[in-house]
């Protein structure tokens, strides 16, 4: 055989070249785009918001009236995204099943959250707006918060103003447009009790969610 020819058949028998070491790092996934780790799902006959954080760092929020939601993002950076991440890895919910269920009805809100983290099994968890929830399991929910507050601002909706603190007299109005005044709050502080302007409800809402369920101050009385 020729020696050209020979040369020819021992570079199309030989294995493939290996790759070489510290080669080029693997190209971002797109699919981080589309892979949640964690949404939160929270619904009643009047409202609907959902929060997910996605694995390339977004952050989707959809709140408002059932079915006239409005939509927001905002993109974590490297840092904050590790740090989400640590505080989510960081809370041991392998022993909590069935959430013990509190006050219900149309109005109160019913909530589903998926839980995906890294290298861990998917969780579905399922609790009510005002079940006693497990110390872990609120801390969870204390990072989603933290999420969806990084979205600024809602294609055309109203916010309570920036650092709002109630104050009896105070009337706000609610995502589905009720007015309640700020009538009084629990002995701890933490709590507000709400009085219904339009309608004979009485609303318990923590001071920390006051801008998940009210979306604008309408008045405030003279000191």
């Amino acid at each position: 055989m020729a020696p050209f020819r020979l040369l020819v058949w021992m570079l199309l028998l030989a294995p493939p070249f290996p790759p070489r070491a510290g080669g080029s790092p693997p190209a971002p996934r797109s699919a981080d785009r589309t892979t949640e780790v964690f949404r939160l799902d929270c619904a009643s006959a009047l409202s609907h918001r959902e929060v997910t954080l996605f694995r390339n760092g977004t952050i989707r929020l959809r709140d408002g009236e059932r079915g006239k939601e409005q939509m927001g993002l905002a993109e974590l950076g490297p840092d904050e995204m590790d740090g989400a991440l640590r505080r989510l890895a960081a809370e041991d919910l392998s022993e909590i099943g069935v959430m013990p269920r509190g006050v219900e009805g149309d109005w109160v809100e019913r909530c589903v959250l998926v839980l995906a983290l890294p290298d861990r099994p998917s969780r579905t968890f399922r609790y009510g707006r005002y079940d006693t929830l497990p110390l872990a399991f609120s801390r969870v929910l204390r990072v989603v918060d933290d999420m969806a507050l990084k979205v600024q601002q809602l294609a055309g909706s109203e916010r309570l103003p920036e650092g709002y603190e109630p104050r009896s007299g105070d009337v706000l109005k609610r995502t589905d447009g009720h007015l309640f005044e700020v009538f009084a709050f629990t002995e701890d502080k933490k709590g507000v009790e709400m009085q219904g302007i339009d309608e004979p409800l009485t609303l318990y809402v923590l001071r920390e969610q006051l801008n998940r369920e009210f979306v604008a101050l309408v008045s405030r009385p003279r000191r």
